[in-house]
């Protein structure tokens, strides 16, 4: 019996890399739809990767026959010409293929607390997708992560980078700032489960735990072995603060918007959790090695991201 195959956007980064090993775990036969390099590890190398553009007919040649889609496709920011309306525009006619070319399922990954009426463009951009998904026409699962925390997980790196060479660390003052974290492992596993589902369903992917920001940052520096030495200081110093360090690392740190969805406990859910996985233990046992080096996945992000418009500018990659 063939085994069913899925095409995952991203399948070499870290959600869609996730959710690809486990999609092979499970039998799946698993393409992707991607700009970035193959990483030389035997996961890696059992999936078929092809060039992620978005233009139509290209899209509907791979997207043919495929069983499942999981798009993980977004924009941290805007920068370089790629806003959040490109994002949706783009995800609109990704979408458009998968229905043309019938795929089965479709599974989107949102953000915990997205609404198209938000006054966060990140937020709302979401929010626009998932209106998006629910009138495709597909069949489909929205899968709303809070803070997803992994080997790779960029927010976490930057914390322990920090951590581990200024003497002391900034906390934004203020009510709020909890966040409720899930590991990438639980996401791949509830975004697996929601594919082979035939219903339609959004879900948040949150985990068993919360935190207020202080105690995540704290619990992150008893895993590197450094002291905590942190002070309150306003949101609006803490970007100050963070700015001419991202200029030098040529990187955006931290943005206002980021903070402020923070603030208002966006990074929460409040559904029963479908995370399983302890976060405060996954990063004691995990975050020795955090912040070692700096992980700027910024500029690589918006060339790939440049890459794909301007393959389907071109007609097609």
């Amino acid at each position: 019996m063939t085994s069913p195959r899925a095409v995952v956007t991203g399948a070499y980064s870290n959600i869609g890399g996730a959710v690809g090993r486990e999609l092979l775990a499970r039998g799946w036969r698993v393409e992707t739809l991607t700009n970035h390099p193959r990483p030389d590890d035997p996961a890696a190398l059992a999936i078929v990767p092809h060039p992620l553009g978005f233009e139509p007919a290209a899209l509907r040649r791979v997207l043919a026959g495929a069983h499942l889609l999981v798009n993980t496709y977004w924009i941290r920011f805007p920068r370089s010409g790629v806003t959040f309306a490109h994002a949706v525009r783009d995800t609109r006619t990704l979408l458009d293929a998968a229905r043309d070319a019938g795929v089965r399922r479709l599974v989107q990954i949102s953000v915990s607390h997205a609404g198209d009426a938000s006054d966060l463009g990140y937020y709302r951009g979401k929010g626009q997708v998932e209106c998006l998904v629910r009138e495709s026409g597909l069949s489909y699962a929205i899968v709303r992560p809070t803070l997803v925390v992994g080997p790779h997980d960029v927010l976490t790196h930057h914390i322990a980078w920090l951590l581990r060479r200024l003497p002391w660390f900034g906390i934004p003052s203020g009510p709020g700032y909890r966040l409720q974290p899930v590991t990438l492992g639980d996401v791949a596993r509830i975004v697996c489960d929601a594919a082979a589902g035939g219903a339609a369903l959004t879900v948040d992917a949150a985990g068993p735990e919360t935190f207020t920001f202080r105690e995540y940052v704290g619990g992150l520096a008893r895993a590197i072995g450094r002291p905590l030495r942190a002070f309150p200081m306003p949101p609006w110093a803490a970007i100050a603060c963070l700015r001419p360090l991202g200029w030098a690392l040529r990187d955006t740190l931290l943005t206002t918007e980021e903070l402020e969805g923070l603030r208002r406990d966006l990074l929460t859910s409040p559904s029963p959790p479908l995370g399983t996985e302890r976060v405060g233990e996954w990063i004691a046992r995990h975050g020795q090695g955090f912040g070692t080096r700096y992980v700027n996945d910024t500029i690589d992000r918006f060339a790939r991201a440049r890459r794909a418009r301007d393959a389907a500018a071109h007609g097609g990659a």
